[in-house]
């Protein structure tokens, strides 16, 4: 019988590192709450949450791997009787699952709180940002094999579009750059591009990780 998930084992491996991307949404939230008036916020606002909340959609897909790829004796991991698609894109896929439910949280509260149909245009285009950014930051840390680099990679990527304004590698360019909420009728050609180039990251992360030989 194949090895089992254990995913609070996972969260107590991460450590104190586990608790960042918690700590961002909780910031929000009261930022949010403390709002009194909506109506002039929005154009500062929504840049805000473009390069905050899909950003850190990276930040487990990390530091899940620190341990696996990083520490040094992770090689007797692979040992274990657990097959590399869920030591791979299936931890991933669980701890982005978890993300995006607090950032559908998020929104939800944004939209209860400025009386605004804001939710559903910016979970779609959040969610599938978030999407990108989540196989990104496991591509990146199965390239690197070391968290630091592979956080310097979304770091680069992510401050090269925002000073840029998407300029460079534009066809890579996952962010809208809005400063509006967007209608749903304009957000769902580039969601659909943003999940498709995210799709390619997990899946080349995780064939990279299956056929992974080479250690510290």
């Amino acid at each position: 019988m194949r090895g089992k998930l254990n995913l609070l084992f996972d969260w107590r491996v991460m450590g104190v590192t586990a608790y960042f991307p918690l700590l961002v949404i909780l910031a929000l939230f009261g930022y949010i709450s403390l709002r009194k008036d909506f109506s002039n916020v929005w154009n500062s606002l929504v840049p805000a949450l473009e390069f905050t909340l899909p950003v850190f959609a990276s930040w487990w897909s990390v530091f899940l791997f620190q341990d696996v790829l990083e520490e040094p004796g992770s090689e007797t991991l692979f040992s274990y009787p657990i097959t590399r698609r869920k030591l791979g894109v299936t931890r991933v896929a669980i701890f982005y699952a978890v993300y995006l439910i607090l950032v559908l949280s998020l929104l939800l509260v944004l939209e209860w709180l400025s009386a605004t149909s804001v939710f559903l245009p910016l979970a779609i285009q959040y969610g599938s940002e978030s999407f990108f950014f989540a196989g990104l930051g496991f591509l990146a840390m199965v390239l690197t094999l070391d968290s630091g680099w592979a956080l310097a990679v979304v770091l680069v990527y992510t401050s090269t579009q925002l000073l840029t304004g998407g300029q460079v590698l534009p066809l890579l360019n996952v962010f809208l750059l809005n400063k509006r909420v967007l209608p749903v009728s304009e957000l769902l050609a580039p969601a659909l591009i943003n999940i498709l180039a995210g799709a390619v990251l997990w899946g080349l992360a995780q064939y990279l990780f299956k056929t992974f030989r080479r250690f510290k």
